[in-house]
């Protein structure tokens, strides 16, 4: 399993070193070659993070979509059902990234994975996510579709990722409630190539206003101190075509730019 993880993709989050692999014969952990650090690989996946590490609001929407991880697809599909289909709804945001052929492709937030099986298979995917509850969610549609997935437990505030290495990069859903929204907008430009897309799309304040209504849906939205619009102030300099579409009559953004 250790040598499907591509071992020259992945560094320390906090670090940026290069990482080896070690066991001690039952157990196989990735380690940093500089600091000694060790990350355990449990069932397949890498951890870049423990559950004792997530706090604020990254804890509140963890906590939710832990819990409804495994009802999540069965709620998107009949949401989706409502918008016309899963595949045109995906592509409702997708249209705005380009993946092409041998494309090394990151989803921030892969969630169940969902995304990718509406995007090219001749490409390469990784996908990291903070919810553990989601990512096992996503190992089993892994197998089932045949994804190809390479799938990390991290936050997006930290990646664990060397610069300049995904030629797409995008998020869909869920930056609103990171705790650092600027330092996860920064990781994923870090991690994209010169000249590579990047797109973020999250539910828009029409949204947040329905769901704080509802009790089981409330928690991620009920501790916002402020009104949800699209981070284009949080974008660091070195990006250009920066453009904000919203889709959906209004609930969904979509923001999308290039790194220079």
């Amino acid at each position: 399993m250790v040598n499907d993880l591509c071992l020259e993709m992945l560094c320390n989050p906090s670090t940026h070193n290069k990482l080896i692999v070690d066991s001690n014969g039952i157990e196989e952990f990735l380690v940093d070659s500089s600091t000694g650090e060790r990350f355990a690989i449990k069932e397949g996946i890498p951890s870049f993070i423990s559950s004792e590490d997530i706090d604020g609001t990254n804890y509140d929407s963890t906590k939710f979509y832990n819990s409804f991880a495994p009802f999540y697809e069965l709620g998107q599909k009949a949401y989706y059902a409502f918008l016309g289909g899963e595949e045109k709804a995906r592509n409702d945001y997708l249209q705005f990234i380009n993946v092409k052929e041998g494309d090394k492709v990151l989803e921030v937030s892969v969630g169940t994975g969902a995304n990718i099986r509406f995007l090219p298979r001749n490409a390469e995917y990784y996908g990291l996510d903070i919810s553990l509850g989601q990512l096992k969610q996503c190992e089993k549609n892994n197998k089932k579709y045949n994804l190809g997935l390479k799938l990390f437990w991290g936050n997006g505030e930290m990646l664990p990722f060397p610069d300049d290495s995904f030629d797409v990069v995008y998020h869909i859903g869920g930056i609103n409630f990171f705790n650092d929204k600027k330092r996860a907008i920064g990781e994923m430009v870090r991690v994209a190539k010169s000249g590579s897309k990047i797109l973020i799309a999250d539910e828009t304040e029409k949204v947040a206003k329905f769901f704080e209504k509802i009790p089981y849906f409330r928690g991620p939205f009920k501790n916002r101190k402020e009104a949800i619009t699209a981070p284009v102030d949080l974008l660091p300099p070195n990006v250009k075509d920066i453009k904000v579409t919203e889709i959906r009559n209004g609930t969904l953004y979509c923001l999308e730019f290039t790194k220079i």
